[in-house]
């Protein structure tokens, strides 16, 4: 199947390119500091798992790795993309029902996804990956309020950019950080302080900052979480969406 997401993304516009790699080269700079070098991963929206290349690129094995995605239209293709590595293993997911909390891991990553979710899936999947990742797991997440948003809304209407395009009302609640003014879908009134309360009810972070300008969250495309389990999140019942 053509994969059109990925060309848009990672094949056009070198800018376009930058940003959007910016995430992976951001996971393994932080695996590289834990001195993480091999590892056992679970991925919450892997999409078609690109993750495993940048991360073997960069000198850390892969030793047993499951990538979940929602995407019917894709999951097919994936699979067959990765059919000869028996250590890949790409699974269907609409829920945290839909995982297997016998399995544990060393690493667990949950890029732009988040923000892609149901709101009434989120603490299931939150609480699956405290329950199943040993060590750290890695978010990205967003911004899409303040100066940040102002720029994105300004890209898509002079520079015909792909994106939803806010009404003048919404843009100028967004641009004063007033999400909650503004109707909640996917990207569109998403949160990032929000979102970042919500992974704390599970885990302790031991980071949160912008993936370009780290001390300035709203001169940020992205933001970068990364947090352990609290112990007492091993021994909870599963989150039932």
């Amino acid at each position: 199947m053509p994969d059109t997401y990925n060309d848009s993304l990672f094949n056009g516009n070198r800018a376009r390119r930058f940003l959007h790699e910016r995430r992976f080269w951001w996971l393994v700079d932080r695996l590289r500091r834990l001195n993480i070098r091999r590892a056992g991963i679970i991925e919450i929206g892997c999409y078609d798992a690109k993750t495993i290349s940048y991360l073997e690129r960069s000198g850390i094995a892969v030793n047993r790795y499951v990538g979940y995605e929602a995407d019917d239209d894709i999951l097919d293709w994936v699979k067959a993309q990765w059919a000869e590595r028996p250590e890949v293993a790409i699974m269907k997911s609409k829920s945290s029902s839909d995982i297997d909390l016998s399995a544990t891991f060393d690493v667990g990553i949950c890029m732009e996804t988040l923000e892609h979710l149901p709101d009434q899936h989120v603490d299931g999947y939150l609480q699956l990956l405290a329950r199943v990742v040993r060590g750290p797991v890695f978010f990205t997440i967003p911004v899409e309020r303040g100066a940040m948003l102002v720029a994105k809304q300004l890209g898509y209407r002079a520079l015909g950019m792909y994106g939803d395009r806010l009404s003048w009302r919404d843009l100028v609640a967004g641009a004063l950080s007033q999400t909650n003014k503004i109707p909640r879908h996917e990207h569109t009134g998403f949160d990032d302080r929000l979102m970042i309360e919500r992974i704390a009810r599970y885990f302790t972070i031991t980071e949160s900052g912008g993936l370009f300008v780290p001390y300035f969250t709203t001169l940020n495309f992205t933001l970068g979480v990364v947090g352990t389990a609290h112990p007492v999140d091993k021994h909870l019942t599963r989150h039932h969406d």
